[in-house]
């Protein structure tokens, strides 16, 4: 039998199911894909979003899902949102920095060691997925600042896609 509260919140959020669910867990089990649906959802999800914080493989992932620029552009958000310096100028800095300033014409020849990298396809995904989720999480606000941030955000991320593409 579900608490007061858990009753209170299903009928809050105006949740049908989570309401009869709260008032008799075995109503999940007639459901198909019922609670289990929901744990193969978030492992599938975790190994999309590549683990865990830290891992024990500390080597990075490549970029190439666009799900995995996704994930990252939420995190920038949610540490721009809590930043000391302001959501814009921090937000704006973090997406500048993702979006790279080019290569610079005097760089020292032999070096960087060549290595695994990724392509430009790839990165362009990386971007793309940044650029989607800039537009997903834009269009929950009203605020005329946010949005104008997140514009820019979305502008800056798709140039950035379309110079790696043009190489």
């Amino acid at each position: 039998m579900a608490s007061t509260s858990q009753i209170l919140r299903a009928l809050m959020s105006g949740d049908r199911l989570a309401l009869v669910i709260a008032l008799n867990p075995k109503a999940a089990d007639v459901i198909p894909r019922g609670p289990q649906h929901v744990v193969q959802f978030a492992a599938r999800q975790k190994a999309a979003l590549g683990g865990e914080e830290v891992e024990l493989n500390p080597q990075p992932l490549p970029p190439g899902d666009p799900s995995m620029g996704a994930a990252l552009l939420h995190k920038m958000t949610a540490a721009a949102l809590a930043s000391r310096d302001g959501f814009k100028r921090s937000f704006l800095s973090d997406i500048d920095d993702w979006c790279g300033t080019g290569w610079p014409r005097r760089w020292p020849k032999g070096w960087p060691v060549p290595g695994p990298r990724p392509g430009p396809v790839e990165t362009a995904q990386l971007l793309l997925g940044g650029l989607l989720a800039a537009a997903d999480i834009s269009a929950h606000y009203d605020d005329p600042e946010m949005l104008e941030v997140f514009d820019a955000a979305i502008e800056m991320l798709g140039e950035a896609a379309v110079r790696q593409l043009n190489g």
